[in-house]
């Protein structure tokens, strides 16, 4: 027979993540404040106390549901990590943008409750704002360095040069998947995949017309 201590942790366990979905919920749609401890409240029928015992206040609630969401959205993303891969740029890139594109369909509630927050600038920033535009950077990170092992070191006059417009190839790549995400929230997005492959190949041609891959 479980131990009465064993329980006692899965019941909190599962009225933590029950708070969390109920919370991304929420958020993804409503933003930060619109909301609300009632609601969460309201939509999981646990006790106020329980939701304060488990995070202790709204910002920090928000902060974890941020986490949470990030961690059910990031295996769905596309990796940024150097592995054996199409020798043909286009059709690298077209292979990142169709995983973005699922992960939006799939996975939306991260990038959503993340521009909702990004969008809500105030004097006192909420610690998931925080949290979310950290994602950010380390995601662009990542990207600018892809992108700076992808460009051409010869078409630069230094590798201060590649790494600056590597990291404007992925301030770029962000953009396109900010505008892929709103796309694919507003629309049937049954044009995701014709879309993306004229994206990867117009920006791959560009490239190889100004000399910066082969």
């Amino acid at each position: 027979m479980p131990r009465k201590t064993d329980r006692v942790h899965k019941q909190g366990e599962e009225s933590r993540v029950a708070i969390l979905r109920a919370t991304l919920e929420i958020a993804a749609s409503s933003g930060y404040d619109g909301t609300t401890v009632a609601k969460v409240v309201e939509q999981t029928g646990l006790p106020a106390s329980s939701i304060y015992w488990h995070f202790g206040n709204k910002d920090k609630l928000l902060a974890a549901t941020l986490e949470y969401s990030y961690r059910q959205w990031r295996p769905t993303a596309p990796t940024w990590v150097r592995r054996d891969e199409p020798e043909d740029l286009r059709e690298r890139l077209e292979q990142r943008f169709q995983r973005a594109a699922q992960s939006l369909i799939e996975t939306p509630q991260f990038w959503q409750l993340g521009l909702l927050l990004t969008l809500q600038k105030r004097v006192k920033e909420p610690e998931a704002r925080t949290r979310y535009l950290e994602v950010r950077r380390d995601t662009e990170d990542a990207m600018t360095q892809w992108w700076t092992e992808v460009l051409l070191p010869e078409a630069f006059d230094d590798d201060e040069d590649r790494v600056a417009a590597a990291r404007t190839m992925a301030r770029t790549h962000m953009v396109l998947m900010d505008g892929l995400f709103v796309h694919v929230r507003s629309s049937s997005a049954k044009d995701v995949r014709r879309l993306t492959t004229l994206v990867a190949s117009g920006w791959a041609e560009h490239l190889q017309q100004i000399g910066w891959v082969r």
